[in-house]
């Protein structure tokens, strides 16, 4: 995996960031070689559009991570590991059905559940 940041950010803020990564990357989709995170920090992001964080698919498996930097550090790696669900549904290409309300779309569903367990194993490993 390999991952960029698009703008700075506080060096605690990125270790976590990574951390999240690493963590969600080893868990989610341990045998996949290929997949890059373009991480884009941005300041007030849940004020200005109502998301802590979200995902986008740029194609052959490059992905961008927008994150509020805003938030604490632990809704940042909250916010991280659930958008990690979202890029391994989009890697193993998983159903996402974007007609149901937000709460009823089992890929928020999936995000939500996966992303406790994976915030669990975070919180014992660093």
């Amino acid at each position: 995996m390999i991952v960029t940041f698009e703008h700075n950010c506080a060096k605690y803020r990125e270790k976590a960031i990574n951390n999240a990564l690493v963590l969600a990357k080893d868990e989610l989709m341990p045998h996949v070689r290929k997949l890059f995170i373009n991480i884009k920090p941005m300041r007030n992001l849940a004020a200005k559009y109502g998301v802590c964080g979200d995902c986008m698919d740029e194609e052959d498996r490059e992905f961008t991570i927008r994150i509020d930097t805003s938030i604490s550090v632990d809704e940042m790696v909250t916010t991280i590991l659930h958008e990690m669900v979202h890029v391994k549904q989009a890697v193993f290409n998983e159903n996402m059905d974007y007609s149901l309300p937000y709460d009823d779309r089992p890929h928020e569903i999936e995000a939500h559940a996966l992303e406790k367990q994976l915030k669990e194993k975070f919180d014992a490993r660093y």
